[in-house]
């Protein structure tokens, strides 16, 4: 615990059960915290906004009048949320920073002694992010950028202040269990439905959980297909009661997904897709297995080998009490 704790203001999307994950860590390591999400009331038309939106909608043909209703609603509801606070932070960390009207994380700012950004869900994925580079100290991705002073290349992370013991496994079902929970993207549907065929007839039980936005035509009946996201304490006990973890990558990114480091904390094989993990030092074939040139057919002896035990140092150089160090660093 810090004898003179620093603060620490939290900004992120209300997403799941993360902003509470969040501040618990951050609590457990003795900063002073403080959370701010997106999360405001529903849209509201004011006075005769409605009947403006009908008449350019009908009669000028225009559908986005409403969108810049509910976009300047939303910006002058998050700036007031913004203003309300009274403080000076010692950190800020903004996490999807796009995700937020530039008026409010120049408020922030103001705010702020040392002012940080993580984006979580890559550059490529949300482009619109490029334009806030300029207004972080320092700004964080897995993803390398080039070319941008500012710009550091991190790793995504695990929680580690729950208290975990490998005692705490469950392992070793008498038939493996392959867990994968993701968005159902159309580019990866494919590659999913074929390793969903070869383990189906090598006798591997498959957990496999897609979110759909829009009704999937082609849905493969050995998945589940569900409107709700997986909280992560949810996904949590899943990955613990599974042999090897699933990771299909989204092609607009080009770093690790947190599974990776979900799979390293509980002792989980992995099987990929993304051929970059061989650069990482935590990289052992008999722990992970990547996917290419069709050789699914080395998996059945990939599961049949015993987890390599990765040195402790190694394995906590990625929690969150490691890389929020990392990343706080002057």
């Amino acid at each position: 615990m810090m004898e003179n704790p620093k603060k620490f203001l939290l900004v992120m999307p209300d997403y799941s059960d993360f902003p509470d994950l969040f501040i618990k860590n951050l609590k457990f390591l003795g900063f002073e915290t403080q959370l701010m999400t997106d999360k405001i009331s529903p849209f509201k038309y004011q006075r005769a906004d409605r009947i403006i939106n009908f008449y350019r909608k009908t009669f000028l043909k225009d559908k986005h009048f409403k969108k810049k209703l509910v976009a300047a609603q939303e910006e002058r509801k998050l700036l007031e949320l913004a203003n309300r606070i009274h403080e000076t932070f010692d950190y800020t960390l903004v996490i999807r920073p796009d995700a937020f009207p530039v008026s409010v994380i120049k408020e922030l700012k103001s705010k702020s002694r040392k002012f940080i950004a993580y984006q979580w869900d890559g550059i490529e994925k949300f482009p619109e992010v490029k334009n806030y580079f300029k207004f972080f100290d320092s700004f964080f991705c897995f993803e390398n950028v080039p070319g941008v002073a500012n710009i550091q290349k991190t790793t995504n992370f695990y929680f580690d202040s729950d208290g975990f013991q490998e005692t705490d496994l469950i392992v070793q079902n008498p038939e493996p269990v392959f867990y994968f929970v993701g968005l159902d993207w159309e580019n990866r549907r494919e590659k999913i439905d074929k390793f969903v065929e070869f383990a189906l007839l090598n006798g591997f039980k498959l957990d496999i959980y897609l979110q759909e936005f829009d009704p999937n035509p082609l849905r493969n009946p050995n998945i589940n297909y569900i409107d709700q996201r997986i909280t992560f304490a949810e996904n949590i006990e899943n990955v613990k009661k599974s042999d090897v973890l699933l990771d299909f990558i989204d092609p607009r990114h080009n770093g690790l997904s947190i599974r990776f480091f979900e799979a390293m904390r509980y002792r989980k094989k992995i099987i990929t897709d993304n051929p970059e993990v061989r650069n990482y030092d935590f990289y052992y074939p008999d722990n992970i297995f990547i996917l290419e040139n069709d050789n699914l057919a080395g998996i059945s002896e990939f599961v049949s080998k015993p987890y390599f035990n990765l040195p402790e140092n190694v394995v906590r150089n990625y929690s969150f009490s490691e890389w929020i160090k990392r990343i706080l660093a002057d």
